[in-house]
């Protein structure tokens, strides 16, 4: 499947110097790639809150992790970003940088999450939870909208309509006096929040226990709550197989909030863990205190020549609810570029998933396990190479 096949739904502008599809919601034209969310085509409601955003004024915080695309399009405000994602961060700034000084000078853009913002400190907040990451994580966001609002401020608060719009809609009254729908298309509606409560507080930290320890993970991290079944599985056979050996350099890639890098610190590795979602990177540190823990496009932050002696990952293959198996294969690739000659990357995929096809004819790779929906595989690089 290729994450790249696709012509229809939106205006394409093709495909910049720098390797970044191109596309227009709203009038903003702007850079992404496979792994931002919305990838390969941006959903109706981004246009709906973009086209809200429009003749906003004043101070506007976008903390909708749509790229800064409906901030982009609020061009007489001053516009704060807060991004969640290394890569759609990236995206950002690239776009900026490339605007050079005639570009959006009212703009900023940072890594965070709604409720990094300040309180009452803003006249409008545009919105798009991810329903997809759970319900904590919608309501956590929503509140953090109302928060970051002066008393008479407005949220532009867009939801799918299949994943619950209504109930969050309703759930939003909440923290504001007044939550009215003032447009709908293609399965979205966008709801306009007025009268912010005072005592509205997100509440984005689950604590939880894991058979492993009591764990921490902010609201819509991977699998926040519990240990997912394919690290699990990997887990066992990790251990069983004395997979860590003490002192060794260890990579954790996409760590989600902490059970591989976890495992490793205690098996006395040193232990560097990154992840493209900042919910992720901050409750892998919170979960793995001794870990170095990167925010980051898979290896993109990494030295050049920084070598593991082992990876272990659970690659993703979803991006919101789209299906992306290039993603995974993406992962398999950085892991293969990371390892040291003479070192193993450890993986647990789906067991549908044919991952196999990315290895090279001389790369050793052992399937350990299938079992419960997945297969644990060991690959061994040559050790010269």
């Amino acid at each position: 499947m290729s994450d790249r096949g696709y012509e229809r739904g939106y205006e394409r502008g093709g495909y910049d110097r720098d390797g970044y599809d191109r596309a227009s919601v709203a009038g903003v034209t702007f850079s992404w790639r496979a792994g931002c969310r919305g990838h390969p085509e941006p959903p109706a409601g981004w246009a709906a809150l973009s086209e809200a955003a429009r003749p906003l004024r004043g101070e506007v915080l976008d903390a909708s992790a749509c790229l800064g695309v409906p901030g982009r399009a609020a061009s007489a405000a001053s516009v704060a970003v807060l991004e969640p994602s290394a890569l759609g961060l990236a995206a950002l700034r690239h776009d900026l940088a490339a605007a050079g000084p005639g570009g959006p000078t009212r703009l900023w853009a940072s890594a965070g999450l709604p409720w990094d913002a300040p309180p009452a400190a803003f006249d409008h907040v545009l919105l798009a939870p991810p329903a997809e990451r759970g319900s904590q994580r919608v309501r956590a966001e929503i509140r953090a909208a109302a928060a970051a609002l002066r008393p008479g401020g407005t949220a532009w608060i867009v939801l799918e309509k299949d994943r619950g719009a209504k109930r969050y809609e309703r759930d939003a009254g909440e923290a504001f006096g007044e939550v009215r729908v003032v447009d709908r298309r293609k399965g979205w509606r966008l709801a306009r929040a007025t009268a912010p409560r005072a005592d509205a507080r997100p509440e984005p930290w689950i604590t939880f226990e894991t058979g492993h320890g009591e764990a921490a993970a902010l609201a819509g991290c991977f699998a926040a709550g519990k240990l997912d079944p394919g690290s699990e599985l990997l887990l066992e056979r990790m251990a069983a197989g004395g997979a860590v050996p003490a002192g060794a350099t260890v990579l954790d890639l996409g760590c989600g909030w902490g059970p591989l890098a976890r495992y490793a610190a205690r098996c006395g590795a040193r232990v560097t863990a990154v992840d493209d979602d900042l919910a992720a990177v901050r409750s892998c540190a919170r979960n793995v205190p001794g870990a170095r823990v990167v925010h980051a496009d898979l290896d993109a932050s990494l030295e050049r020549d920084e070598r593991f002696d082992r990876v272990i990952l659970n690659p993703p293959f979803h991006v919101g609810s789209g299906v992306r198996v290039g993603l995974g294969r993406a992962f398999l690739e950085a892991a293969l570029r990371r390892v040291a000659p003479g070192g193993e990357v450890w993986l647990v995929a789906n067991a549908a998933l044919p991952y196999e096809a990315t290895f090279a004819a001389d790369e050793a790779v052992d399937e350990l396990v299938r079992e419960r929906g997945f297969k644990v595989l060991r690959v061994r690089p040559p050790s010269g190479r």
